[in-house]
C-alpha cells in the first residue's frame, strides 16, 4: 500500500509540474493561450497520445529514409502534431508555427527537468523502441551465438574509489552485478605515466613504449608531441600498432584517444584525420529528431547551471583545495563532457550492440574531468559516477535485444591522486622554480596545464563538420582559422603547442607538467643530457630541485652510473637496483623502480624527470598542473585502477603491472572466446 501511495503522490507531483510548465509557457508565448486550467490537462493527454503516434510513424516509416532527412522530417511531423492539438482541442489556442516550435522546446525541456528530478527512465524506452528499429533498418546485423565484448572504460577511477562509490550506493548497477556474483573486481598498477595517452595505448594496442607523458619533446623531430592532437595521436598509433589491437577484426572505438585497430571509430582522436574510416550508422550522429536535440541541450544547460552553483558553494565554504581553473567558462566544458558526449557515446554503443559488433570499447570521461576541478572525493565526482552507472544500466537493458550475447568488462585506465597544487602549497610553479635555479639568460618555455577535455570537444566538432552537407562545409569555412594539421583544434593547449613548436630550439629550456610529474628538456641537444653535463651547465639546478620541500625525487642519467633516482637523503641506482642512503622511492610503490627504469629507457625521456613529494599518511601529493585531483606520475591512488570483469574469466597474470599486461589479458579473453587468431604472443 505504501508503494502504491508513493506512486500516486509521484504521479500527482509530475502532473502539477507539467501543468505549471504550460502555465509559464503561456506567460512567455503570446501565441499560446488557454481559457481554463482543465484544458491543459486535456492538452497533456492529447500530447502524450500524439507522441506515441509520432514514434509509431517514425519507427515504421521515417527511420527508413536517408539519415540526413531525419531532422527535417521529424521537425515537420512534430510541428504538425502540436499545431493540430491547437486546432482540435477547445479552449486551447496555438497561433502559428513559431509558437508550435517554442512549445516543443518548452515541453521537452520541462520533461527533461522532471525526468532528472524523478529519475524517470525514458532513455531505455527510446533505446528499445526507436534506436534498435532504426539500426535494423539502416545497418546490417551479425547474428551469432559467439559472445561479443563490451569494454566500458571509466576514465580516472581508482579501485579504492570504485569500491567506495559502490558502498555509498552511487553505482547501483555495478553493486548488483557484484552481489549476484556475475562480476569481480581486481586492481592493477599503471606504468609511470599514469595518464590516458600512455594507458590507452597500452590497453588498446598492447604497446605504449616511448610515451613518457601526455606531451613530450621529440629530440629528433625538434618539436612538441601531444597525445591529444589528432596528427600526433595518428602518428603514435601508426608507430605502435601492429594490427592486432583490442578492437581489431570488426570492433568499434567510441570516444577514445586511440582506436585499437577498430573497423569503426567515432569521436576517436587518432582516426579523426582518416577520411576513409567508417563511423558506423549515422543516425545517432544527427540525433534523430528535435526532441532528442532539445533534451540534450536542456541537460547541457542544467549541467552548466549546476556547476555554477556548486563552484559558488565551494567558494562560500572556503574549500582549501580550490583551483582557479574551476571558473565561469569551465562550466561549459563540464556540460559538454557530461552529459552531451557521454550520451552520444552511449547511443553509438547501443547501435553497435544491436548490430552485433564483436568488440566495442567506449570511454566515459565525465568523472575524470569533474574530479580534476572539484576533487575526487567531492559530491560532484560521486554524482558523475552515478550518471555513468545509469549509462551502464541502459547498456545492460539493451542486451536482451542484441543478435549475440555480450561479456561486459568495466575498467579504468588510471586513478587520481589528491592534494593542493604545487603553487598553492609552495608559492610558485615548477617552471618558476626551474627558472630561479638556472639563473641564466636562456630561452625558457613551459606548458603546465593539460586540457584533455578540449581533446574530446575537438573530436566532437570534427566529427560534426566532416560530412557531405552544405552546413558542414559552411562551418568548416567559418572555423578555418582554427585548422591545424588537417583538423579543427580549439583550446589553450593548441596555442601553447604552436608557440613551443615554432620556437627556435637553440639554448631553450622546456618545462612540461603531467599531474605530479614534471619534465625538463634542454632542447638544443639531440641526445639526452647526462647528470654530469647538466651539472656543468646548470650547477644549482639538480640539487636545488632535490632539496625543495615539494619535490620527492629526480630521475637523471649519469655517464658513470646510468639511470639514477636522487632524493633528499639517498640515491637509487636503477641499473643494478642498488640503494645508498634512504631509498627515495620507498613511498611510491613496490614496482616504482621498475617503472622508472623503463621510463628512463625511452628515447625521449626528459633530461630531468621530477616527481612531487607523496605523503603516505595523508595520501596527498601536489600537482604541477592547476588541478586538485590529478594523475600522470607516481604516488597515491592514481597508480591503482581496476578491472571489473565476469566471474567465470581467468586471470593468470597477477599482479597486473602496466597497461600492456591489461591488453594481454583482455586480448586473450577475446581470442579464447571468439577464436580470434590475432592475439599477440
Amino acid at each position: 500500500m505504501q508503494s502504491v501511495a508513493k506512486q500516486i503522490v509521484r504521479f500527482f507531483l509530475i502532473s502539477v509540474m507539467h501543468i505549471t510548465g504550460l502555465i509559464l509557457m503561456q506567460l512567455a508565448l503570446p501565441g499560446f493561450s488557454f481559457s481554463q486550467p482543465s484544458a491543459l490537462v486535456l492538452m497533456l493527454i492529447f500530447f502524450g497520445l500524439s507522441q506515441s503516434l509520432f514514434w509509431m510513424i517514425f519507427v515504421l516509416l521515417l527511420s527508413r529514409f536517408p539519415f540526413w532527412l531525419y531532422p527535417l522530417l521529424t521537425t515537420f511531423v512534430n510541428i504538425l502534431f502540436i499545431s493540430l492539438i491547437g486546432r482540435i482541442l477547445p479552449n486551447i489556442i496555438i497561433k502559428d508555427v513559431p509558437t508550435a516550435i517554442w512549445l516543443i522546446v518548452g515541453i521537452t525541456a520541462n520533461n527533461t527537468l522532471i525526468g532528472a528530478l524523478f529519475s524517470l527512465d525514458r532513455d531505455s524506452w527510446f533505446d528499445r523502441n526507436v534506436t534498435q528499429r532504426m539500426v535494423k533498418n539502416t545497418g546490417s546485423q551479425i547474428k551469432t551465438p559467439i559472445p561479443g565484448f563490451l569494454f566500458l572504460e571509466i576514465d580516472g577511477l581508482s579501485e579504492t574509489l570504485l569500491k567506495r562509490a559502490v558502498e555509498k550506493g552511487k553505482m547501483p548497477t555495478l553493486e548488483r552485478w557484484l552481489q549476484n556474483g556475475s562480476h569481480k573486481i581486481l586492481g592493477w598498477e599503471t606504468d609511470f605515466s599514469s595518464q590516458t595517452g600512455a594507458m590507452q595505448a597500452g590497453i588498446l594496442m598492447g604497446n605504449n613504449r616511448g610515451i613518457p607523458a601526455y606531451r613530450w619533446w621529440d629530440r629528433q623531430k625538434g618539436r612538441l608531441v601531444v597525445s591529444g592532437l589528432p596528427s600526433d595521436a595518428k602518428y603514435i598509433e601508426e608507430t605502435l600498432s601492429d594490427g592486432s589491437g583490442l578492437c581489431s577484426n570488426g570492433g568499434a572505438s567510441r570516444g577514445n584517444m586511440f582506436s585499437g585497430d577498430a573497423a569503426e571509430s567515432l569521436f576517436t582522436i587518432s582516426t579523426m584525420l582518416n577520411p576513409n574510416r567508417s563511423r558506423g550508422p549515422g543516425f545517432y550522429f544527427y540525433l534523430v529528431n528535435p526532441y532528442v536535440i532539445i533534451r540534450l541541450l536542456t541537460r547541457f544547460f542544467l549541467e552548466v547551471f549546476t556547476e555554477w552553483a556548486q563552484a559558488f558553494w565551494q567558494r562560500v565554504k572556503r574549500y582549501p583545495y580550490r583551483v582557479s581553473s574551476r571558473n565561469f567558462f569551465y562550466s561549459f566544458i563540464r556540460g559538454f563532457m557530461s552529459p552531451l558526449l557521454q550520451d552520444l557515446s552511449t547511443y553509438a554503443t547501443i547501435s553497435d550492440m544491436v548490430r552485433g559488433l564483436p568488440a566495442i570499447y567506449v570511454l566515459y570521461a565525465g568523472y575524470d574531468d569533474i574530479s580534476h576541478y572539484a576533487g575526487m572525493h567531492s559530491v560532484e565526482a560521486y554524482n558523475a559516477l552515478y550518471g555513468i552507472d545509469e549509462y551502464l544500466a541502459r547498456i545492460e537493458k539493451t542486451l536482451q535485444f542484441t543478435p549475440r550475447p555480450y561479456h561486459i568488462v568495466v575498467l579504468s585506465d588510471h586513478g587520481q591522486s589528491f592534494g593542493k597544487t604545487f603553487k598553492s602549497a609552495h608559492g610558485l610553479n615548477l617552471d618558476d622554480l626551474v627558472g630561479k635555479l638556472i639563473n641564466k639568460d636562456v630561452s625558457f618555455l613551459a606548458a603546465m596545464d593539460t586540457n584533455e577535455a578540449w581533446d574530446n570537444l575537438n573530436a566532437l566538432i570534427n566529427e560534426s563538420i566532416y560530412t557531405n552537407s552544405r552546413t558542414a562545409k559552411m562551418i568548416q569555412r567559418t572555423l578555418s582559422n582554427k585548422m591545424r594539421s588537417g583538423a579543427i583544434q580549439l583550446g589553450p593547449e593548441r596555442k601553447m603547442s604552436d608557440r613551443i613548436s615554432a620556437a627556435e630550439s637553440g639554448g631553450q629550456v622546456l618545462v612540461l607538467a603531467s599531474g605530479c610529474a614534471g619534465l625538463i628538456y634542454f632542447t638544443d641537444s639531440k641526445q639526452r643530457l647526462t647528470y654530469e653535463q647538466i651539472q656543468d651547465s646548470y650547477p644549482e639546478l639538480i640539487f636545488g630541485l632535490i632539496n625543495h620541500t615539494g619535490i620527492g625525487f629526480v630521475l637523471v642519467k649519469s655517464e658513470l652510473y646510468g639511470a639514477m633516482v636522487i632524493g633528499k637523503a639517498g640515491v637509487h641506482y636503477l641499473s643494478d637496483d642498488k640503494i645508498e642512503g634512504i631509498d627515495p622511492l620507498q613511498n611510491y610503490g613496490h614496482y616504482a623502480h621498475e617503472h622508472l627504469k623503463r621510463q628512463s629507457s625511452f628515447e625521449n625521456c626528459p633530461d630531468l624527470l621530477v616527481n612531487s613529494v607523496f605523503d603516505p599518511i595523508t595520501q596527498e601529493i601536489s600537482a604541477f598542473e592547476n588541478q586538485v585531483s590529478h594523475h600522470g606520475g607516481l604516488g597515491g591512488l592514481q597508480n591503482y585502477p581496476f578491472l571489473f570483469y565476469p566471474s567465470g574469466f581467468e586471470i593468470s597474470e597477477t599482479p597486473i603491472i602496466g597497461a600492456q599486461s591489461v591488453y594481454r589479458i583482455l586480448r586473450k579473453w577475446r581470442e579464447g572466446i571468439q577464436n580470434d587468431p590475432l592475439i599477440r604472443e
